[in-house]
This record gives C-alpha cells, sequence and structure tokens, in this order.
C-alpha cells in the first residue's frame, strides 16, 4: 500500500505506508497522484508491474475488484482497466500498468488533468458492476457524510465489512 498525501502527511504517518506527494504542482488533482504513485513504484518497487488505485474517501466497495480488473487487464493486454458501476464511469476504481508512468507525465506537463480523458487515449476497458447496494462508492467528505454513512453501516451489517 501507498498513501498518495498532499496536506496533513503527519496524519497518515502512524500507518506505517509509503507516503507520496504529487509531483506534479500544486492541486494537480488525482491523475498527479497516480503519477506520482507509478513513479513511486517505477523508482522503488521494481518488482511492481500494476498498481490499484482508490480514492481515500471511499472506504465501501466491493473486495473483489482488484482481482476483477486485473483479469481484465491480463486478457486484454489493456494499460489501465477501470470500473462502471450501473453506467456510472469511476476512473479512480482502476489499475494502472507502470509503463505508463512517463506517458502520464508528459500529459501532466501538457495540461491533462482528467483520469478519463488520459484513460480514453490508452489501451484501456472498463469493468462492470450492475446493482450495487446502496452506500458502496460513497465518499466521505463532510460530518454529515460519515453521519450517513454510520447510519448505513448499522442499517447494512453487509458494508460494515
Amino acid at each position: 500500500l501507498i498513501i498518495n498525501v498532499n496536506c496533513h502527511p503527519e496524519r497518515y504517518a502512524r500507518f506505517n505506508l509509503p507516503l507520496v506527494k504529487d509531483d506534479s504542482g500544486d492541486f494537480a488533482g488525482p491523475l498527479a497522484g497516480i503519477h506520482a504513485t507509478l513513479n513511486y513504484a517505477v523508482t522503488n518497487l521494481p518488482e511492481i508491474e500494476v498498481i490499484a488505485c482508490f480514492p481515500g474517501d471511499t472506504p465501501w466497495f466491493p473486495g473483489d475488484i482488484v482481482e476483477n480488473m486485473l483479469k481484465e487487464m491480463y486478457a486484454t493486454g489493456n494499460e489501465v482497466v477501470w470500473l462502471r458501476t450501473d453506467g456510472q464511469v469511476q476512473p479512480l476504481f482502476s489499475v494502472w500498468s507502470v509503463t505508463l508512468c512517463l506517458a502520464l507525465g508528459d500529459a501532466l506537463m501538457k495540461g491533462m488533468y482528467s483520469p478519463m480523458q488520459f484513460i480514453l487515449g490508452r489501451r484501456h476497458s472498463a469493468v462492470d458492476y450492475p446493482g450495487f447496494l446502496p452506500g458502496l462508492f460513497s465518499n466521505i467528505n463532510t460530518p454529515e457524510d460519515l453521519e450517513n454513512a454510520r447510519s448505513l453501516a448499522t442499517k447494512r451489517d453487509v458494508l460494515a465489512r
């Protein structure tokens, strides 16, 4: 596990995981975080061929998505595989070949910040997850979001797993 974090890294130090800061300028968005993580993997973890990406503010998602995205990646030879849930694009739930590090860095230098825009220019495919449970893929960014998530977790034991 690698955590991409640009603000308050001291909050994440307790996890004893590598903390990677964007290397593409301030607040360049999630694509910059993916690039920084790919760059970290290429530089420090030469045995790594693929990274899996997940937004840190989305605590609940199906446990088999990495396995399914990797199956798709290896079956198709695609460079990026991303998730689609009931037709909704979820490009931050994705797996990325580390071979994309240079091309992604170039795209960021040219001002491209949209993950989906970059993905569509590469060999890619989506894995579909239809009919997911309420609360899955919900973002928790405010105290109200957290309270709603707690309420859902209480009502739906399966979400708390």
